[in-house]
């Protein structure tokens, strides 16, 4: 006698198995920290996937599984490169598929993906469910294909369904029933497998700073981003080498998913131009720190004595995304200085005046238990959650 397990997206019972379970879902939106156990009435189980057998029920069982908020789940695709364009463009592309293989009795082709969506997201507050194989019309349709369509990509299928509920709603995977039947070791179970991003900057305390704002705002995507340790393995860390270390990379033929990041000033943007003219593999990304209004009227002192003006692609080292709050002393934002005049580029190169100040105030802010404040900090987050789409 055989067991079933299924995943839950706000309740709504999905992609049953039997004996067994869908690893490659776990890998794409669980971390083995989602892993939980915890005793629950049997009255609790999912009526979609269990009927009335549980009804009244009260008595307890250990659940054994994986249970992470939807918003989550959909940010851990989004890094990855997964959006609601290419999720888009692959259900055009499985409509193809799946006309050119008859799979359908009904004209998916004139299904858009808004309707689709819409459509999924009634089945799921409805709880419509059957138990047939049935591929007659949109509705059926999708509750046989556990809400997507023949020839669309795991992936898009599943940011399809986590887009369409609640960002709070929980999406579960109760593996109890196939563990406790010896179908699935536990350890086995828990297990998580993903590819890691490597992030690649200009220097340690990039690294730094940007890896601890990612643990302490997005604790959930922290596991996926690896830091090039300048220390330990005596890197030399400025814009030139950085161009050096992705050409060795794209040389060495490196699979993971590479995103080199470069400061928004004088020498990022010229170094960084140097590798857009080379030949680099799909897997690495170039990016730059992105342009922040803070920085667009900004106090600097140079030659010609101080004044305001707009630092970007300038002088905006990771200092000028640590917040206002730490670039400011004794009520003044703390001056950028120009320094070397770059010759080819026809611009100075700008830099911070307290550089150790601001960062050790940034440090001090790190472990402060708000997490306000963060404003340019997040805007160069996104630049590295969205860089791989």
């Amino acid at each position: 006698m055989g067991t079933y397990c299924s995943i839950t997206f706000d309740d709504y019972s999905a992609f049953n198995n039997k004996n067994w379970y869908f690893q490659e879902i776990v890998n794409l939106i669980f971390q083995p920290e989602d892993f939980i156990v915890e005793h629950r009435k049997n009255s609790s189980k999912n009526q979609m996937l269990w009927g009335d057998r549980y009804e009244g029920d009260e008595e307890l069982y250990e659940f054994k599984g994986f249970k992470q908020k939807a918003k989550v789940c959909r940010e851990r695709l989004e890094i990855y490169g997964n959006s609601p364009k290419k999720a888009r463009k692959d259900f055009i592309q499985a409509k193809k598929i799946a006309k050119e293989e008859a799979f359908y009795s009904f004209p998916l082709s004139q299904v858009s993906y808004d309707k689709y969506k819409k459509e999924i997201k009634t089945i799921i507050s409805q709880k419509s469910k059957h138990y047939d194989e049935l591929f007659t019309n949109l509705k059926d349709s999708l509750i046989a294909g556990d809400l997507g369509i023949y020839g669309q990509s795991l992936e898009c299928h599943l940011h399809s369904i986590l887009s369409v509920i609640d960002d709070n709603a929980f999406v579960e995977y109760d593996l109890s029933g196939v563990i406790e039947n010896g179908w699935l070791d536990e350890e086995v179970a828990r297990t998580v497998d993903y590819e890691k991003i490597i992030v690649l900057t200009e220097g340690k305390t990039d690294v730094e700073f940007i890896s601890q704002s990612i643990e302490k705002l997005y604790p959930h995507l922290t596991n996926y981003y690896h830091f090039i340790d300048f220390q330990e393995y005596k890197i030399e860390s400025n814009a030139s080498a950085l161009v050096k270390l992705v050409t060795s990379f794209a040389a060495a033929n490196v699979k993971h998913p590479i995103l080199a990041l470069f400061d928004n000033d004088t020498t990022g943007i010229m170094e960084m131009n140097k590798l857009n003219s080379h030949f680099l593999t799909d897997n690495i990304r170039v990016l730059k720190f992105p342009d922040t209004a803070i920085a667009e009227n900004y106090p600097t002192v140079g030659p010609t004595g101080k004044k305001v003006m707009n630092i970007n692609g300038l002088a905006c080292g990771i200092e000028m995304y640590l917040g206002i709050d730490v670039l400011t002393k004794e009520n003044n934002l703390i001056p950028i200085r120009w320094k070397n005049f770059n010759d080819k580029e026809k611009k100075y190169q700008g830099e911070l005046a307290e550089k150790a100040y601001v960062q050790d105030e940034f440090r001090k802010k790190l472990k402060n238990s708000l997490n306000d404040e963060y404003f340019e900090m997040n805007c160069l987050l996104n630049e590295i959650f969205n860089g791989l789409k």
